[in-house]
C-alpha cells in the first residue's frame, strides 16, 4: 500500500456509449435512457477506490453523492478522488468524489470514506 497523503488525487476518464448503456439496460431489465446511469457514475468512483486511491485492499464503507447534472450518452466523463481526510486513531480516509462532464461542468459531488489496510 502507498504511503497515503491529504490532497492526493487519483483520476478516471470513460465515455459510455450507446452500446454500454444498451447492455447496462438488458442487465437491469430496463429500456435505455437518454443519458448516463447514475449507477454507471458511481461505479467509476468504485474503481478508482480500490484499483488506484487508496488502491488494493480497501473497504468502501460509505458514499454521499449528489447529482447535480446529466452525463450525455458518448460524453467524456471524469471521475476524481481526492484525499481530504486521514484518520490517525483509526485506518480510515475520507475522499472528495467529482465527477465532471466534457465541458467540466459537474455531474455528481460527493465524499466517500475507506478502510485502508495496514
Amino acid at each position: 500500500m502507498k504511503q497515503l497523503a491529504v490532497g492526493m488525487q487519483a483520476t478516471a476518464q470513460r465515455v459510455f456509449d450507446d452500446d454500454l448503456i444498451a447492455e447496462y439496460a438488458a442487465l437491469c431489465g430496463d429500456q435505455p435512457g437518454e443519458a448516463v446511469p447514475e449507477p454507471l457514475i458511481g461505479a467509476l468512483f468504485s474503481y478508482l477506490l480500490g484499483v488506484d486511491l487508496p488502491g488494493s485492499g480497501s473497504v468502501y464503507l460509505k458514499q454521499d453523492l449528489t447529482f447535480v447534472g446529466v452525463a450525455q450518452i458518448g460524453e467524456l466523463l471524469t471521475a476524481t478522488v481526492t484525499i481530504t481526510h486521514i484518520r490517525t486513531d483509526k485506518p480510515l480516509v475520507t475522499l472528495q468524489t467529482r465527477c465532471t462532464g466534457a465541458d467540466d461542468r459537474l455531474i455528481a459531488d460527493g465524499e466517500a470514506i475507506v478502510m485502508v489496510p495496514g
